[in-house]
């Protein structure tokens, strides 16, 4: 009876993740004839009463700044058919794939395999790279680990296998209020003595991954043109040299050399040690650095070159799957190819080269939602700030097949531009059913310019999402428009009374922040909003509940207009003392209302004056002004609190804290805006 797999595991005293190696590691043993070794360099018996549960091949360790040595010593005992390694704050995810390998005996074809580490760069999980590695080869009596530090073994012969499967490892992830100092010390004290015992293509892209995670580009720079001149002498194009072709421009221009960093990118491109995945990887970052530096001209020509890698690449797929170095494969430049095209289609409109532009718009791989989605604000601003060429962009957009959500309201508003009525109906229900994040107001945009029906997409909505998009629209749609907005919607939306009341309240309060808007009209349009509040609370609460304005479940608008609708009663009735209590509580309710209560008070104040001196609540009221100030300051919202700082000068003219505070907000907001 032979093992088929050793798996050796070194480990210290890190018994959290320690444990999840652990058991992603019990398959294994289940399933094939296979032995755990754990090479262990800690000192705490906890962490040796875990290892025991698993395992009695323990080998102690004393560390010696040199993992080869400790790797070297779990090989030692090895007695598998392969051998695999692994630390012990890495854990599989999924092991299936290479259990099969072994029991199909599949396993008796290759030499070598890689599997995929996932080094997250953050503790919440969500930014990862992968990397194929190569964990696993065929023992032999060659067999051995080499370097002290991102220690490798070799030989490690072809043919290799390359598996899917991954280990998750969060050993470079960052911690809050952590750093990558006291790794980075101890990592390059090893790569600096192994550097100088044998300077090699390894040692030089380790020293350059180290160099640039403290953000010292000039040193990364100088080990990577040290560590390409070294890969010219070997006879292979190996994975290290790869990367450091696609890093070097990228290096450069970190260390503030953007041309430099863009000749000898274009350098490496017609170097004979390039390969067609590192070539594709050049031209999506020699892209990127031609908009930084206006090369329009040989910005498109990347585009087109990383077009081009790409086509042959996917016409050679044995070949793309070889060509890997670290971060650097055929699927990482696959994931560039968006940012790529959008770079392109940006150099076309520099250009103005209106047959290229409906070209590269055709490239887009529009099917891969992950990656297209986050750049379709990149989009919408490429449109808007090309105005003279909205024809061409939308014309392009209409000749591609392709159902693509975003792509389908390009294709509404170019027939809307053609006023084809059918084909804008047939694209904007198409829309409904599926739309792009952040793009439903377009949506609704075009079914007000259009008086399309909107129950169809309101039946598939919640009514915060609805919120948000009037919110949205509030923003973009022109204050004169509003009317006219709600009145071409509001027959399209019977069924759902409450969306038009939500949408006429949002652009209501989007009209009585203007500064410009004073008594009486202010009084006429707060009118209307404590109508419309009014009328949707009267359709949603019991009467015996909206009695009471402060009952705790009632929303906080119905309870502002509530007050401002007995402020607007008093002021009739020019009973102006009663008024500022009120006042008081309303703006502690609503305080984005803020701006509207300060207007009212400056009008209350001036009636005041005319009739009795200003009253010490008149006075708390602006104390409470001035503290709802400070709030928009502290959030930066300087069009809001300049509005309120004028009214609160008005409020309190003998403040000079209001005069001071209103320069400073003047001058932060001017600042923010570029003025």
């Amino acid at each position: 009876m032979n093992i088929q797999l050793t798996i050796s595991l070194l480990a210290s005293d890190r018994p959290d993740t320690l444990k999840k190696c652990l058991d992603s590691l019990t398959p294994f043993l289940k399933k094939l004839n296979s032995e755990l070794i754990v090479v262990f360099t800690g000192k705490e018996q906890e962490t040796l009463e875990l290892i025991r549960q698993y395992t009695s091949r323990i080998i102690p360790f004393t560390w010696c700044d040199d993992f080869s040595a400790a790797r070297n010593a779990g090989l030692k005992e090895a007695s598998g058919e392969w051998f695999l390694y692994i630390d012990d704050d890495e854990w599989f995810e999924d092991p299936g794939e290479i259990i099969r390998f072994f029991q199909n005996g599949e396993y008796r074809k290759y030499q070598s395999a890689l599997y995929v580490v996932r080094n997250y760069t953050d503790q919440s999980g969500k930014k990862y790279t992968d990397a194929h590695v190569g964990r696993m080869c065929r023992l032999t009596q060659e067999t051995c680990f080499v370097n002290r530090i991102h220690e490798f073994l070799q030989p490690f012969s072809e043919p290799d296998k390359i598996f899917q499967s991954f280990v998750h490892h969060y050993g470079y992830a960052q911690k809050e209020d952590s750093s990558n100092a006291p790794k980075f010390m101890r990592n390059i004290s090893l790569l600096l003595k192994q550097y100088q015992e044998k300077p090699d293509v390894q040692s030089c892209m380790q020293l350059v991954q180290e160099y640039q995670s403290v953000d010292d580009f000039d040193t990364a720079v100088r080990y990577c043109r040290q560590g390409l001149k070294l890969g010219e002498k070997e006879p292979r194009i190996g994975a290290c040299e790869l990367w450091m072709q696609v890093r070097f421009p990228i290096l450069l221009s970190s260390s503030g050399h953007s041309d430099e960093a863009l000749e000898e990118g274009e350098r490496l491109l017609l170097h004979p040690r390039t390969l067609e995945v590192g070539q594709a990887h050049l031209h999506a970052i020699l892209a990127t650095l031609c908009w930084e530096l206006k090369e329009y001209q040989k910005g498109i020509a990347h585009a087109r070159g990383y077009h081009e890698k790409m086509r042959y690449l996917a016409k050679h797929p044995k070949k793309a799957e070889r060509q890997n170095g670290a971060t650097i494969t055929y699927d990482s430049a696959k994931k560039r190819a968006v940012s790529v095209y959008v770079a392109g289609l940006l150099f076309a409109s520099e250009l103005d080269e209106p047959c290229q532009i409906k070209e590269i718009l055709a490239w887009i791989p529009w099917e891969e939602e992950d990656q297209i989605a986050p750049q379709y604000v990149n989009l919408e601003k490429w449109k808007r700030n090309h105005p003279e060429q909205k024809k061409v962009i939308l014309d392009g957009y209409s000749a591609l097949q392709t159902n693509n959500a975003y792509v389908t309201l390009q294709k509404a508003l170019w027939a809307e531009g053609h006023h084809l009525s059918a084909d804008t109906e047939k694209y904007f229900r198409a829309c409904i059913q599926k739309y792009p994040d952040g793009f439903l107001y377009q949506i609704v945009e075009l079914a007000a310019r259009n008086q399309f029906v909107l129950n169809p997409l309101l039946d598939q909505i919640t009514i915060e999402t609805w919120e948000e998009c009037t919110q949205v629209l509030a923003e973009h749609l022109e204050i004169s428009a509003f009317s006219e907005f709600v009145e071409n919607l509001r027959q399209g939306m019977e069924k759902y009374p409450v969306c038009i009341w939500r949408m006429e309240q949002y652009f209501l309060e989007k009209e009585l922040e203007q500064v410009t808007i004073e008594m009486p009209q202010l009084a006429e349009r707060l009118e209307q909003y404590c109508k419309s509040v009014v009328t949707e609370a009267k359709a949603l609460y019991r009467s015996e509940i909206l009695s009471d304005p402060d009952y705790y479940a009632l929303p906080y608008r119905y309870k502002f207009a509530s007050l401002i609708k007995d402020v607007l009663d008093h002021l009739e009735k020019n009973d102006y003392k009663e008024c500022v209590p009120l006042l008081e509580k309303a703006v502690r309710i609503f305080p984005q209302m803020l701006g509207v209560v300060g207007r009212l008070s400056k009008y209350l104040e001036g009636k005041l004056q005319a009739t009795q001196p200003v009253s010490e609540e008149f006075e708390i009221l602006g104390q409470q002004v001035k503290q709802m100030l400070y709030g928009l300051i502290e959030k930066e919202q300087w069009e809001e609190a300049f509005g309120v700082v004028n009214q609160l000068a008005a409020l309190l003219p003998n403040d000079t804290e209001v005069l001071k505070l209103k320069q400073e907000i003047l001058r932060r907001g001017t600042l923010e805006h570029g003025g």
